[in-house]
């Protein structure tokens, strides 16, 4: 198979997920605080786009805050529009020792997605929709405040499981709805990201990068598809 042959091939593939599939889930850009004190907060702001298909960018906020020693709490959330929303929070414990930092959390997340209306290979029209629950623990470890205070680098793990209540809606010619499609399997999800934070002691850019793989996640003839990539671009403030 030539270069041409490859490149038509792979257009038809990605034409045929846009117009036949929907996106129903997107690795989601959490920052990896790395509190180390008592009383330590930081706020976060960024914007972020999966892949992929890159669909429609998302806008993400957090909130982490440490009360006391050796105790996180997190608050996050993400949309792409008000019907594609996401938010979690999470409660952990962290261990500083020099520059590095050891965190572990356990939360819980809470999702809403929409599709948007689409048409089959027969040219029914129809849109997926519905919710997910995702009960999960995560791991970080990581330095900060290299460089003089100017960088801080991180690696953290997400393992959950997803439990959706998906469905496809076709649209008949009279506007009535019938279910034809429910997804509600739950699935083992497994997330790594890595985090990049550059700039002065309390002002840092962020860079923060997303992979998500799903077991057992059907395949063949689906309509319920999820962003496997996700790279996200924002403003860190540390208190």
């Amino acid at each position: 198979m030539d270069k041409l042959k490859i490149g038509r091939w792979m257009v038809c593939v990605l034409i045929s997920l846009m117009m036949s599939s929907c996106i129903v889930y997107h690795p989601h850009n959490v920052p990896l605080p790395l509190l180390c004190e008592q009383g330590e907060m930081q706020i976060e702001a960024s914007v972020s786009e999966s892949a992929p298909l890159l669909l429609a960018p998302a806008l993400n906020a957090s909130f982490s805050y440490a009360p006391v020693n050796h105790l996180g709490l997190q608050a996050a959330a993400s949309f792409t529009d008000f019907n594609n929303l996401y938010a979690q929070m999470a409660v952990g414990t962290f261990y500083p020792w020099g520059k590095a930092v050891f965190e572990g959390y356990v939360g819980y997340g809470y999702g809403l997605s929409y599709g948007g209306k689409n048409s089959d290979l027969n040219n029914n029209t129809y849109f997926i929709d519905g919710t997910y629950q995702l009960p999960f623990v995560q791991c970080n470890f990581g330095w900060r405040n290299l460089l003089d205070g100017g960088f801080d680098v991180g690696l953290g793990c997400k393992g959950g499981s997803m439990m959706p209540q998906w469905q496809k809606t076709q649209l008949s010619d009279d506007g009535t709805e019938n279910i034809v499609e429910q997804h509600t399997d739950s699935h083992l999800l497994i997330e790594p990201q890595l985090m990049i934070r550059f700039g002065t002691d309390h002002l840092k850019f962020a860079i923060n990068f997303s992979y998500v793989y799903l077991t057992e996640w059907p395949t063949e003839n689906s309509y319920f598809n999820y962003e496997r990539f996700s790279l996200g671009l924002g403003l860190h403030y540390c208190f």
